[in-house]
């Protein structure tokens, strides 16, 4: 009786294959929805900005037509310039805002997500709601929020969305208001990856609190941050909704951002063409912006974690 031959083993080359294979075939499904919903619009997109399209309507090729009108319309420099100020005004009050929440409420324990719960209101609004409650909040009356404040000191009202200086700060503040909470849940989950054996060890060594949240906290929470600042950029260069509901882009301009002008332009002037340039033109400076985070934070050590 002859034994039988044992099965040769398979190459770890084959294994390889094999397990490339079944990856595949488990993104794929995801890979061809991205393609269909954002990777093919934005090709479709940025061909229309290459022609005249004004009312659904392609009326031809006109090469970087669009383009060159687009920089050469003073109004869309300055749109650049208040989409850039609202953007890193926004940043610069969200981004600490939300860190010191996080710390807080890390500390806060229970308590902490109860709060957490409450700030994620806002943040679950949609912005026309959001724009809608504020601009409630805002009016210069007894009957508005801020107005019964005006009132309760003895101050005349002041309408903060149709003043040509404090419109964008009310601006910023709204949206501000609205999306922080989001940052400081990216930020409480960065805090818990930072072994808090290095606090104990810092303490150790004689540094202060100040000392251990700059040499410590800062440098190992830089992946988390990178996240934080990257969407919130995307979040507040290209919002809009916010605008037209509180502004509409007034007054005289004054919180007419890039990404209100491309709702004008391209749906209420109907033209699609320049429409078209113009979110090319914020797609680019958008990731130019976020180039510029990954070159700054990514040199930070926790950037490697």
């Amino acid at each position: 009786m002859h034994a039988m031959p044992l099965a040769k083993p398979r190459s770890l080359d084959a294994v390889a294959r094999q397990a490339r294979l079944v990856g595949s075939s488990l993104v794929a499904p995801a890979l061809l929805l991205v393609i269909a919903i954002n990777i093919l619009p934005a090709l479709y997109g940025f061909y229309l900005s290459l022609h005249k399209v004004f009312f659904f309507g392609n009326e031809g090729f006109v090469g970087l037509a669009n383009y060159l009108e687009l920089f050469r319309d003073p109004f869309a420099w300055q749109a650049i310039g208040r989409s850039l100020l609202f953007t890193f005004a926004a940043l610069a009050v969200a981004v600490p805002l939300a860190l010191l929440a996080a710390m807080g409420i890390r500390r806060l324990g229970r308590w902490g997500s109860i709060l957490l719960t409450v700030l994620l209101v806002p943040w679950a609004m949609s912005p026309i709601v959001v724009a809608l409650l504020w601009k409630w909040i805002l009016v210069p009356s007894p009957g508005g929020l801020v107005g019964a404040a005006f009132n309760a000191f003895g101050l005349p009202p002041q309408d903060l969305l149709t003043d040509p200086l404090l419109a964008m700060p009310t601006l910023i503040i709204v949206a501000v208001w609205r999306n922080f909470a989001f940052a400081t849940i990216i930020l409480i989950g960065g805090l818990g990856q930072i072994p808090r054996d290095l606090y104990k060890a810092a303490a150790v060594d004689g540094l202060g609190a100040w000392e251990s949240f700059r040499k410590i906290t800062l440098p190992l929470l830089a992946p988390s941050l990178l996240i934080v600042i990257s969407m919130l950029t995307i979040s507040y260069f290209n919002e809009v909704q916010l605008i037209i509901g509180l502004t509409g882009g007034g007054p005289i301009r004054q919180t007419s951002t890039l990404a209100y002008a491309l709702y004008h332009t391209g749906f209420v002037e109907l033209d699609q063409g320049r429409g078209n340039a113009i979110a090319a033109v914020m797609f680019l400076i958008n990731m130019g912006l976020i180039a510029v985070y990954i070159r700054i934070l990514g040199k930070q050590p926790g950037a490697a974690a």
